[in-house]
């Protein structure tokens, strides 16, 4: 095959979510702006559907390496070196977590509230952090005597 038998509009290969629905009128077609798009439309380099069978979202395909919890403090620095900081790889990452939190709490039988929960909570965070601390720290240093 070419250099791009790794990319997804490769029909050789199955595709990640077979029951996708195929739209008959692509607005990034039209306006032109797959082009600059393709590169996020594409499978991992390391995927290799001879090896790994069918492509799952949620799976690392790169080479293996130790969970954080397993990491010693005085490694953690070298742990960090090793994880990929280029645009693509933070992207592909968060596209892995997303799909690791679908499976976890919204594909199943009986989903319950507990994503929402986190999501409140992730968003209560934020909202904390950015908007109301900062309109406090104009009490921070105040002398009450």
């Amino acid at each position: 095959m070419g250099e791009n038998w790794y990319s997804k509009s490769n029909e050789t290969i199955i595709p990640g979510n077979p029951d996708r629905i195929k739209a008959k009128w692509d607005p990034l077609q039209y306006l032109n702006l797959a082009q600059y798009l393709k590169v996020f439309n594409e499978y991992p380099r390391a995927f290799n559907p001879r090896v790994h069978g069918p492509y799952c979202p949620w799976r690392y395909y790169g080479k293996r390496d130790l969970h954080l919890g397993d990491v010693k403090l005085a490694e953690i620095p070298a742990w960090i070196a090793r994880r990929d900081k280029t645009p693509m790889g933070v992207y592909q990452g968060g596209i892995r977590t997303f799909w690791k939190f679908y499976r976890a709490y919204l594909d199943n039988k009986k989903p319950n509230l507990i994503w929402y929960t986190q999501i409140f909570v992730v968003a209560s965070l934020i909202n904390f952090v950015f908007f109301a601390m900062p309109d406090r720290k104009q009490y921070k240093w105040a002398k009450y005597h």
